[in-house]
């Protein structure tokens, strides 16, 4: 079901594109220099990104944007988070999408393959440099950058101090073998030593993907046209998890069944250590921030965790490029995306414009690994292959299949899928 919808919708926005071509829509401009030569109508979509707060954010700032540029007007629209995607290529599909979209990496992919977005290369010309490195790839695709970085968020490990002053551990598990030392101590003591969500509704972003990419792995090859999961780092990866499986580290109920508020160990503070959570859970669970600290992510053979970025992207069939391409470079300037970023509790892809949240001991300690993070399969299929592969995981957890058998089957099923395009 899921890949049918997958593919309606690749058909939608390639036909789409295909009737921009034909009647000559669209350009491809970059900003021109003299404001005053830049007009036209500019409508972006955004999504609450901070619940309530977008409804008054924009209007004084594209009341600012317009002294500038007096000849360009902005509509921005703020649309629900459900069902974003339908309703996105739908409104390409008939010729009435936005000319600006917030886009994460899974997204990007997916309209950037049928050639629905604009290459933005150009507007960040003069501040390249200023922006991650790992924010600009995760707006790559193809070898081209189709969505400027606006904010990007961290996950990393996070202990409990109280669950580790009790059981001995006095500094934050900085490899996996370091982990699992600490993590007898913490059982011994009646603790959990991490949850590892294991159940199919979880996203292998915070469960194994972070894990395998510390193994030195990855799920796809270079080229992104070979699944590589099933590779000699990838077993790793997996028998790592099922240590913590075998070993009683991890409840075996979050294997099965998504944790409950009031049932998770980690909101009954019983865990010892989180793999890959932001600090933001705390408060989702009433907890106190006092209690917590973060590390670095755990290293095998490198230290990289799971972090996505949000961009804006310009559509192809935009009637006004330059207007739209304007005010998306004006949105992420530093004096813009600091602002932004800070009062969205998010990360700021610009190394200019430094710690937000240096005053938090804790989400300025998540700050310092921006640099670590990945956003994910960067993969039109990236959302499928991860559906086929999480049964695959979920079998070696519960004992019903080998690593290397699992991953094997999880490769040959995703190469499948890749050759389907």
């Amino acid at each position: 079901m899921r890949m049918d919808r997958i593919r309606r919708v690749a058909a939608l926005v390639a036909a789409g594109v295909l009737g921009l071509v034909m009647s000559g829509c669209g350009s491809s401009g970059g900003v021109p220099s003299d404001p005053n030569q830049v007009a036209g109508k500019v409508t972006m979509w955004i999504y609450p990104i901070s619940a309530d707060l977008e409804k008054t954010w924009w209007q004084p700032k594209v009341a600012e944007f317009r002294k500038k540029f007096p000849q360009v007007s902005v509509d921005v629209v703020v649309q629900p988070w459900a069902n974003r995607d339908e309703q996105l290529t739908t409104a390409i599909a008939g010729n009435k999408g936005p000319d600006v979209v917030y886009l994460i990496p899974d997204q990007l992919s997916q309209y950037a393959d049928t050639g629905a977005l604009a290459d933005v290369s150009d507007v960040i010309t003069k501040d390249r440099s200023d922006f991650r490195d790992n924010a600009l790839q995760a707006m790559t695709y193809d070898g081209k950058l189709y969505g400027v970085p606006l904010l990007m968020s961290v996950t990393t490990t996070m202990v409990n101090k109280n669950v580790m002053q009790a059981a001995g551990v006095t500094s934050i598990p900085q490899t996996w073998d370091q982990f699992l030392a600490d993590a007898a101590k913490i059982k011994a003591k009646g603790y959990y030593a991490t949850t590892y969500a294991g159940d199919p509704t979880q996203t292998l972003n915070q469960t194994f993907y972070p894990l395998l990419w510390q193994a030195g792995g990855d799920v796809l090859s270079a080229d992104g046209k070979k699944c590589t999961i099933n590779s000699a780092a990838g077993v790793r990866a997996l028998q790592f998890v099922k240590k913590l499986v075998d070993s009683g580290y991890t409840p075996k109920d979050a294997l099965t069944t998504a944790l409950q508020a009031e049932t998770s160990p980690f909101a009954q503070a019983k865990v010892g250590m989180t793999i890959s959570t932001p600090s933001a859970d705390l408060s989702t669970y009433k907890l106190p921030k006092a209690n917590y600290q973060v590390g670095p992510p755990l290293t095998d053979v490198k230290s990289v965790g799971y972090g996505t970025v949000g961009g804006l992207s310009v559509l192809q069939s935009s009637q006004n490029t330059a207007a739209a391409k304007a005010w998306v470079q004006w949105v992420t300037l530093a004096s813009q995306m600091g602002p932004y970023d800070k009062s969205r509790n998010f990360f700021a892809p610009r190394k200019s414009v430094g710690s937000l949240f240096a005053s938090d001991p804790l989400v300025g300690g998540e700050e310092k690994y921006l640099d670590l993070m990945r956003p994910g399969v960067l993969s039109p299929q990236g959302r499928a292959l991860m559906d086929l592969i999480k049964p695959h995981l979920q079998a070696v957890l519960l004992g019903k299949a080998q690593p290397q058998q699992a991953l094997d089957a999880a490769a040959s099923e995703v190469n499948a899928l890749l050759a389907r395009g």
